[in-house]
C-alpha cells in the first residue's frame, strides 16, 4: 500500500493533533514575520498623511522592511534540517523587537529608512523557522489551513487596533502596537521544534534526501511562484487603504471595513483545512490562484466605485489565505526537511518587498490604477505557470510509488 494510500485510509480529525506546535508555528510564521504585511495599508497611509511622502516614499519603506525578511529567511532556509529552529526564531524576535520599539521612538523617514530593513531581518529569522515547521506535521495541508485560520484572527484583531491607532496615535502608534504583538507571539513560541524530525508526508522522493534540494528544478519553481503570487497581492494592498479614502471611506471605516471582510474571509482557510488533501493539490491551487488574482484586480480597479471596493474588498482574505495554505502545503509536501517551505517565505516576501514600491511608481506614473491591474493579470499567469512544474513533479513521484 503506497502513503497516499494509507493516509486515505486513517480517518483524521479536522483538529490540530498538536494545539502546542501549531501556535508555535503560527506565531513564528505569520504572528511576527507576516505581521507588518497585515498592518501594511495602515503603515502605507499613515506614513504618506504623517511624513508627508508620496505613494513611491511610502512603498519603499516597505519595500526595505520586507527585503530584509526576504534576505534572512533566505539565508537561513538551507539549514533547516540541522539548525535550532527555536533558538533562531527567538533571535530574530529579539531583533524585530529592538527595532520596531526604535522606529516608535524615533519614526522620522531618515531613521526609519535605517531601521526597517533591521526589523524585517529578524522577523525574516522567525518567519523562516515557522514556515519549516509545517513539514513537521502529517498532514501539511490541513496544518498550513490551520495556521491561516489563525492569521486571519490575527487580521481581525490588526485591523481594528491599527485603525484607531493611526487616527490618534499616528505612526508611532503602529510601530509600538507591532512591538507588543512581537512580544504577546514570542510567548506563544515554546513549543517550536529545535530541530527537524523526520515525518512521513503524501509522497517520499530522492528530492527530500537531496543536500542540493532548494536547486532542484521544482523548488526554484515553487519559489518563483510565490513571488508572483506575493507581488500581485501586495500591489494592490498596500493602497488598499488609499482606495477606500478615494471612494469616500475614512480611515477607521476603512479599518472597520478591513476588520468584517477579515471575519467573512475565514472561510477560505477555514475550507483549506477542512478540506486537506481530500482533493489533491492541483484543483485547490488552480482554483485559488485565479479567484485570488480576479479579486486583487477588481480591487485595483474599484476606485470610482464604493459598493465594488466594497465586495471586493471582502473578498480578499478568503482567497488570499485558501491560495496560500495550499502553496505552503505544496512546498512541505516536495521536501519534508523544510528546506523549500523555509525559503517560500524568503520568496513571498520578494514579492511583498518590491510590491509596494513598483505599485507606488505604476500609480505615479499614470496618475491611477489602471498599470497595476495589467500587471495583477500578468502576475496570476505567471504564478499559475510557475506552480505547475512542482504540481507535476509530486504527481510523477506519486505514480512511482504506487
Amino acid at each position: 500500500m503506497s502513503n497516499a494510500d494509507s493516509r486515505v485510509a486513517v480517518k483524521e480529525s479536522y483538529w490540530p493533533d498538536d494545539w502546542g506546535l501549531l501556535l508555535s508555528a503560527f506565531a513564528a510564521a505569520y504572528g511576527i514575520g507576516l505581521l507588518s504585511l497585515l498592518a501594511l495599508p495602515f503603515l502605507i497611509g499613515t506614513a504618506m498623511s504623517s511624513l508627508s511622502l508620496n505613494e513611491a516614499q511610502a512603498g519603499l519603506l516597505g519595500t526595505l522592511e520586507f527585503s530584509g525578511v526576504m534576505l534572512s529567511s533566505l539565508a537561513v532556509a538551507p539549514v533547516m534540517g540541522s539548525a535550532n529552529r527555536k533558538l533562531i526564531a527567538y533571535i530574530g524576535a529579539g531583533i524585530a523587537l529592538v527595532a520596531n520599539v526604535a522606529s516608535a521612538l524615533m519614526s522620522s523617514y531618515e531613521m526609519l529608512i535605517m531601521l526597517r530593513p533591521l526589523a524585517g531581518l529578524g522577523a525574516g529569522l522567525a518567519m523562516a523557522c515557522g514556515n519549516a515547521t509545517v513539514s513537521n506535521s502529517k498532514n501539511p495541508e490541513r496544518f498550513a489551513g490551520q495556521m491561516s485560520v489563525l492569521c486571519v484572527v490575527l487580521m481581525i484583531v490588526v485591523m481594528l487596533a491599527f485603525s484607531r491607532l493611526s487616527e490618534t496615535w499616528g505612526l508611532s502608534g503602529i510601530y509600538a502596537s507591532i512591538a507588543v504583538m512581537i512580544v504577546l507571539m514570542g510567548l506563544l513560541m515554546y513549543k517550536l521544534p529545535d530541530h527537524f524530525n523526520h515525518v512521513d508526508h503524501e509522497f517520499s522522493s530522492d528530492f527530500n534526501d537531496s543536500n542540493g534540494g532548494l536547486l532542484k528544478l521544482p523548488a526554484l519553481f515553487m519559489l518563483a511562484a510565490f513571488l508572483a503570487f506575493s507581488l500581485r497581492d501586495t500591489m494592490a494592498w498596500a493602497f488598499v487603504e488609499r482606495i477606500g479614502s478615494e471612494v469616500g471611506y475614512s480611515g477607521e471605516e476603512v479599518g472597520n471595513l478591513l476588520s468584517i471582510q477579515a471575519v467573512i474571509g475565514m472561510v477560505g482557510p477555514l475550507l483549506a483545512s477542512i478540506i486537506g488533501s481530500k482533493y489533491g493539490l492541483r484543483t485547490p491551487v488552480t482554483i485559488g490562484v485565479f479567484m485570488s488574482g480576479l479579486v486583487t484586480y477588481v480591487v485595483s480597479q474599484s476606485s470610482g466605485s464604493q459598493l465594488t471596493y466594497t465586495i471586493a474588498v471582502m473578498l480578499m482574505p478568503g482567497t488570499y489565505f485558501f491560495t496560500l495554505a495550499y502553496l505552503t502545503a505544496l512546498a512541505a509536501e516536495i521536501d519534508e526537511k523544510g528546506r523549500v517551505v523555509a525559503a517560500s517565505g524568503s520568496a513571498l516576501m520578494a514579492g511583498i518587498a518590491i510590491g509596494p514600491v513598483i505599485g507606488g511608481e505604476l500609480i505615479v506614473l499614470e496618475g491611477g490604477y489602471g498599470l497595476v491591474g495589467w500587471a495583477t493579470i500578468g502576475c496570476v499567469i505567471l504564478t499559475y505557470l510557475f506552480v505547475l512544474v512542482p504540481l507535476i513533479s509530486m504527481h510523477g513521484a506519486q505514480k512511482n510509488e504506487e
